[in-house]
């Protein structure tokens, strides 16, 4: 009877540990990571992203880590119930497999660790600014609001501040940055100018920006800044041999914003009033 319970603990400590738990999560974060995406590919292309399915999704995979879990404490629950708590239940032996596995050095056995993603958006933000340190945690707030405190630093030179503000939003909030900051860009170019920007417009908007781009972002590639105020001036993108990464995208265009709010007399305040224009503009 002993041994047939030893045999039950063994099984059910195994489903336990069987569970695709941090593989769920990883997938969850992944899709988080997918929707930030979207938004950058949205203001580029007249296509709907699936977003609301992409959300969907994640909260999906978020519940079925939830069960998961709770079915573990289950199963842990059960074996206490029966006299076997999961620590006093010896590990499986797994001798058989081995000798079927190639040879090779052999290592203990340890609970497995859940996948981790690499922060490639810190990382990304990290090498634009230059700066590296402290990585805060993420903040809950929407891109429109990150776009806002990004001019804030930018309008007053704090580079370490700017860096701070980006990493704590997040990939999945700092890729939309690409979406919010477009139609400003457009608008303050224009109010630079005094007319709509157009393609001959394009090396005044960039004296006027890129003097106050280069200290915030100094690994910043040229070709970036030219990119985006190519789109807001209307003219051909400049050629290059590969896409533009979209971190230095969304970056990038925040800083403008904050360049051009800062070459037209604005301060980061007065970004409330712009996007408040623009919004009765398209209704009108």
């Amino acid at each position: 009877m002993s041994s047939l319970l030893h045999a039950l603990a063994y099984r059910i400590q195994e489903v336990g540990e069987e569970l695709p738990i941090g593989q769920v999560a990883s997938a969850a974060d992944r899709l988080r990571s997918a929707h930030g995406l979207l938004a950058w590919v949205t203001q580029a292309s007249a296509t709907l992203a699936p977003t609301p399915s992409l959300t969907a999704a994640g909260e999906h995979l978020d519940h079925a880590a939830g069960a998961m879990l709770a079915a573990r404490e289950a199963l842990t629950g059960y074996l206490q119930s029966i006299g076997l708590p999961r620590e006093a239940v010896p590990p499986p032996d797994r001798d058989w497999r081995a000798a079927l596995a190639p040879a090779g050095p052999r290592r203990p056995r340890r609970e497995p660790e859940p996948p981790t993603l690499g922060n490639f958006w810190a990382e990304a933000v990290d090498r634009l600014t230059g700066q590296s340190g402290h990585r805060p945690d993420k903040g809950a707030m929407g891109a429109p609001e990150l776009l806002h405190r990004c001019a804030r630093a930018a309008l007053a030179g704090d580079r370490g501040k700017l860096r701070r503000e980006l990493i704590g939003a997040g990939p999945a909030v700092g890729l939309g940055l690409s979406a919010v900051a477009a139609a400003p860009l457009r608008y303050l170019a224009a109010e630079l100018l005094g007319h709509p920007p157009q393609a001959e417009d394009l090396p005044a908007v960039r004296r006027a920006a890129l003097p106050r781009v280069r200290p915030l972002l100094p690994a910043v590639d040229e070709i970036v800044v030219d990119e985006l105020l190519a789109r807001a001036c209307h003219a051909p993108p400049p050629k290059v041999e590969a896409p533009v990464h979209p971190v230095d995208s969304a970056v990038t265009g925040a800083v403008l914003v904050a360049a051009l709010l800062g070459a037209t007399g604005r301060d980061a305040d007065e970004l409330a009033r712009v996007v408040d224009e623009l919004a009765e503009q398209a209704r009108g």
